[in-house]
């Protein structure tokens, strides 16, 4: 035998909707159009907020209508959810503690504090690449909402 080396050619996998990249990245009026499509006759209401940044505003009725944002920008999308507004929060800093201690615990989700015209608002919220595929997309969210229920009964002891 000589002294090259023979490269074999591997097959491509068998392509799978669930694991395959996109090539181009979603924008939020056509990630609007396929989640809409994807939730037809489930209990998730689907709209547009249409404006300078387009946002799309999800209502799961499985989740006691718990609305979650989706907006794609550049390379990412973001999920976010209200988790609470921190005027019905008893101890803020005591608050502050416990959701930073739940943050590492929280798979796929992050807990973070937001200012919405002048009023603080904690979140809980996701980022994932513009590139994903819709199932990955539509597996942020549901962990999202699962994770914010799992987060509000965990903080239930400091709500007002």
């Amino acid at each position: 035998m000589s002294g090259r080396c023979r490269t074999l050619a591997a097959s491509p996998p068998p392509h799978d909707q669930r694991t395959a990249h996109r090539m181009t990245q979603y924008t939020t009026v056509e990630l609007h159009g396929l989640l809409a499509e994807r939730y037809r006759g489930h209990p998730i209401h689907v709209e547009l907020i249409d404006g300078l940044e387009p946002a799309i505003n999800l209502t799961l009725a499985d989740h006691g209508d718990m609305q979650i944002q989706v907006a794609a920008s550049g390379s990412q999308v973001f999920v976010s959810t209200l988790l609470a507004h921190a005027e019905h929060v008893n101890d803020r800093a005591a608050f502050n503690d416990a959701c930073l201690r739940l943050n590492p615990l929280n798979p796929l989700s992050n807990l973070g504090l937001v200012q919405v015209d002048g009023e603080d608002r904690y979140v809980v919220f996701g980022e994932l690449s513009a590139s994903s595929t819709l199932d990955q997309i539509d597996e942020e969210i549901q962990t999202l909402a699962a994770n914010t229920l799992e987060a509000a009964e965990s903080l239930k002891p400091f709500f007002s």
